[in-house]
């Protein structure tokens, strides 16, 4: 994987172009420390993951378990096992990122790769690109989250509809499904979203981590823990500077630039 910033942007790039971006054991043991690295310590306000080349990512590279199928000294059960929780510990980290995450998503995106981009806040995508669960292609059951994401996006009968058919879904089908939030043509890919998050990390950074963290938690909480948790996260937003400045400025009538203090 790459990394780059501009102007508080980060743009994190799978680099595997000729494998089309699928996740080897070397790939994926990246996953929890670049995504730790950027929950945790990154000076950022907002990141954009795409791939190198024509693929977002193919998901787990196939490769890796035709070895495990075909050489019985290699362990694939425990291989991919391992493999998985390493994955997860990434996915987790990568919902913990309190700055806005976008998908750029630049070509085809399957099962693993389908599933990073679930994970992500928002998705963007080129006419270029499908996304397909895939998983059942090879008798494999899901994971990277795709069970989790995909059915708080489009509701659980629809992802249960779509993980036993699994289409290649087009952009226009994706968009439709609302697993996207638009289509752009590939040369557009990069600006469109990086005009996107240049504009999502302008807000208030207290007031992007606990959307994210309140609304990603939400279905997991009944109704009076959850308003318990919002009433917590308004009271702790008064003392923060943003909203100071902010208030002051709305009764001023003028614009306030939010710093995340």
């Amino acid at each position: 994987m790459t990394f780059a910033e501009e102007d508080g942007v980060g743009i994190l790039t799978l680099d595997r172009p000729d494998a089309y971006n699928a996740m080897d054991p070397t790939m994926i043991s990246e996953l929890p420390v670049i995504f730790g690295w950027l929950a945790d310590q990154a000076d950022l306000r907002a990141l954009v993951i795409t791939g190198a080349g024509t693929a977002f990512c193919a998901g787990g590279d196939v490769n890796w378990f035709r070895r495990g199928v075909e050489d019985p000294e290699v362990d694939i059960v425990a291989g991919v096992r391992d493999g998985a929780e390493t994955l997860h510990r990434g996915i987790v980290d990568l919902v913990r990122i309190p700055y806005p995450v976008i998908a750029a998503i630049n070509g085809p995106a399957a099962g693993a790769g389908f599933s990073l981009a679930l994970a992500c806040d928002t998705r963007i995508c080129s006419k270029d690109a499908f996304l397909a669960c895939a998983y059942g292609r090879i008798g494999a059951s899901p994971d990277g989250g795709m069970t989790y994401f995909l059915p708080r996006v489009v509701g659980p009968s629809r992802a249960i509809e779509l993980l036993l058919n699994d289409p290649n879904l087009s952009p226009e089908a994706a968009l439709e499904e609302k697993i996207v939030a638009e289509v752009v043509e590939p040369d557009e890919l990069m600006e469109r979203a990086m005009e996107k998050a240049r504009k999502l990390g302008a807000k208030a950074p207290y007031y992007v981590k606990m959307s994210k963290r309140l609304a990603g938690t939400s279905l997991d909480h009944t109704l009076t823990e959850h308003l318990q948790q919002e009433r917590h996260a308004i009271a702790e937003a008064m003392a923060t500077e943003d909203l100071s400045r902010a208030v002051k400025a709305f009764f001023d009538g003028d614009e306030v630039e939010f710093e995340g203090r």
